[in-house]
């Protein structure tokens, strides 16, 4: 009896162990954006060329809105039904500020070569453009 237990406790902590092991190959850690990101967006192609205070440039190692600079501390990629899903976790300054203490998060969901929804959690996505 007490081997049938411990047979099925080793195989129990095999299947977690395999499962545990699953989870984290799902996610993938980067301390730079995907080139495929890297540009400028914007909410609408008219917004491009205004120049607009909701315009995003991506830069390899960190982004510029309207509210200052920010540079990548790190960037969780995961998979997502329709392609990977970017949460960026970056330190940022406003324009001639000292950089925040906290940690700003923004996620990003690319829809194709030249569009991506940005925003600070899954249910206030907004779609963008590639600028030329």
């Amino acid at each position: 009896m007490m081997r049938t237990i411990s047979a099925v406790f080793s195989a129990i902590l095999a299947i977690s162990a395999l499962l545990a092991q699953r989870a984290e190959a799902d996610e993938v850690r980067h301390t730079t954006f995907p080139s495929a990101l890297v540009g400028r967006f914007a909410p609408s192609a008219e917004l491009c060329a205004a120049n607009d205070k909701s315009n995003i440039t991506i830069a390899a190692d960190g982004y510029n809105t309207a509210n200052g600079k920010c540079s990548v501390r790190w960037i969780v990629e995961t998979p997502g039904s329709l392609g990977p899903n970017y949460a960026v976790h970056a330190q940022c300054e406003a324009d001639g500020q000292p950089a925040k203490a906290d940690v700003i998060n923004m996620i990003l969901r690319p829809e194709g070569s030249d569009k991506v929804s940005i925003g600070t959690s899954f249910t206030d996505l907004k779609p963008y453009l590639r600028c030329p």
